[in-house]
C-alpha cells in the first residue's frame, strides 16, 4: 500500500538534517513545508524564544473526510547529541549512520511514517477523521517543548506518540516520573601541601556520598543515576565547590520521593562529616501515568497492529515521551514502538521492514473505524 522508496528516501533525508536540542529550525521547516503540501494547516508557537531555542512546536491540522472523533499523533523534531552531520546509509536489511553519530530514527523514524502514512491516505482516498499533529521542539530535554505547549488548542481526546525504540505492535501504556537534582558541595580552601588540614574538600565530599549512593537499577520500578559530577582548579589548592547532577525515575511517584530523600540524606551526612555543607535542588521534569488497556487509544492501536500481522504487547517504559504530558492534560495518549534500535547512541539503526510496518501501523490506526461504528 505504500511507496517504500518514497518512505525510505523521507526518512534519509530527515536524519541528514541537524536537529540538536534547540536547533531544530531546518527540520521544522522542512517538515512543515511536507504536511503543507498533503493539505495541513500548519502553525508554530513562541517556545521557541521561551527556552533559547530557534523553532517552537508546530501544530498541523487536516479536516477529516469522514466523521469521528480527532486523532492527535506526535512526534518530536529533535535528536539527541552528537546528531549533527548524520550520514545514514542502507547496510542490508538496516538503515546505520557512519557511526560517528546517532542515527536520528528516534525520531525522524515516526516523522518520517507520519508523513508517508498520511500521503498513502490522500493518495488512496481512503477515508478518516480530522487529524491533529504536534511537533515537539526540545523533548530530548526532558519534554521542555511539549511542557510549555499549548495543549488547550488541541480537540483530540486519543492520542499516539511516535517515540519509543522497540518492536512495531509494542504500545507503551505506563511510564515513569523523572526528577533531576542539582547539588553543590561547599568546602573550604587551603594550599594542598602546607596546611590541607585546614581545608575540607569538596570533592572529597561529593565522591563520599555518591560511593554511600544506591544508584542505577532501584527496583523493577526505579532507576536512579548521577550523570555529571564537576569541579576545577589547580591541584595545590583544596577544593572548595563540587557540583553533581543526577536524576531519580520511577513508574511509582511514591519511590521517587523515597528515592530523592535517601539521595538527600547521604549527600548532607557526607557533607557534614568532612566539614562542609550541600545545597539541593530538585527540578521535576514531568509526571508518571499509566492506562488501562481498554481505553481507547491502546485499544484502537491494537486493532490496527493486528490488522498489519503484527502481535500485540503492552507494556511499561523507563523514559518518558511528550505522552506524559499530554496525558497529565487529560488526552489519554499512548507511545507506539517505532521499531529502532539502540537509541542514543552511534550504533542507532532501524530494520527496513520495521519502518514499513510503522507506517502501516498509522495507516491502520487513521482509518480503523471507531468502537461505536465496529
Amino acid at each position: 500500500m505504500i511507496n517504500r522508496e518514497r518512505l525510505f528516501a523521507t526518512f534519509m533525508e530527515l536524519c541528514s538534517i541537524d536537529s540538536e536540542p534547540t536547533r531544530e529550525r531546518q527540520m521544522a521547516d522542512n517538515v512543515r513545508e511536507r504536511l503543507e503540501k498533503l493539505g495541513f494547516s500548519v502553525s508554530e508557537d513562541g517556545v521557541g524564544d521561551m527556552i533559547g531555542g530557534n523553532a517552537g512546536n508546530l501544530v498541523a491540522r487536516l479536516d477529516g473526510s469522514e466523521a469521528g472523533a480527532p486523532l492527535l499523533f506526535s512526534c518530536h523534531l529533535d535528536r539527541v547529541v552528537p546528531g549533527v552531520g548524520v550520514k545514514p546509509r542502507i547496510e542490508g536489511d538496516f538503515i546505520v549512520s557512519d557511526g560517528t553519530t546517532v542515527l536520528g530514527a528516534d525520531d525522524a523514524a515516526g516523522l518520517a511514517a507520519l508523513l508517508e502514512g498520511v500521503a498513502t491516505l490522500r493518495e488512496r482516498g481512503i477515508p478518516h477523521p480530522p487529524l491533529e499533529i504536534v511537533l515537539s521542539v526540545a523533548e530530548e530535554l526532558a519534554l521542555v517543548g511539549s511542557r510549555h505547549f499549548d495543549s488547550g488548542q488541541l480537540t483530540a481526546r486519543s492520542g499516539f506518540v511516535l517515540d519509543a525504540a522497540g518492536k512495531v505492535g509494542e504500545i507503551v501504556i505506563q511510564a515513569p516520573e523523572q526528577q533531576k537534582f542539582k547539588a553543590v558541595f561547599h568546602g573550604r580552601s587551603a594550599h594542598a601541601g602546607f596546611d590541607p588540614e585546614q581545608g575540607a574538600s569538596a570533592i572529597q565530599m561529593a565522591g563520599v556520598a555518591i560511593s554511600r549512593m544506591q544508584l542505577l537499577r532501584i527496583d523493577p520500578e526505579t532507576t536512579a543515576n548521577i550523570g555529571s559530577i564537576s569541579a576545577s582548579g589547580p591541584t595545590n589548592i583544596v577544593p572548595e565547590r563540587c557540583e553533581l547532577l543526577g536524576e531519580v525515575r520511577s513508574l511509582d511517584p511514591e519511590k521517587v520521593r523515597i528515592q530523592l530523600d535517601a539521595l538527600t540524606g547521604t549527600m548532607e551526612s557526607a557533607a557534614a562529616e568532612y566539614g562542609g555543607s550541600v545545597e539541593i535542588a530538585v527540578m521535576p521534569c514531568y509526571p508518571s501515568y499509566k492506562l488501562a488497556e481498554d481505553t481507547e487509544p491502546a485499544r484502537r492501536a491494537a486493532r490496527a497492529a493486528l490488522r498489519i500481522g503484527v502481535p500485540v504487547l503492552f507494556r511499561p517504559s523507563g523514559g518518558g515521551s511528550d505522552a506524559n504530558i499530554f496525558n497529565s492534560r487529560g488526552l489519554q495518549t499512548v507511545v507506539l514502538c517505532c521499531g529502532y534500535e539502540q537509541a542514543h547512541t552511534s550504533g542507532e539503526r532501524i530494520p527496513l521492514e520495521q519502518l514499513e510496518l510503522l507506517t502501516e501501523w498509522v495507516v491502520a490506526i487513521v482509518s480503523e473505524g471507531s468502537d461505536k461504528n465496529r
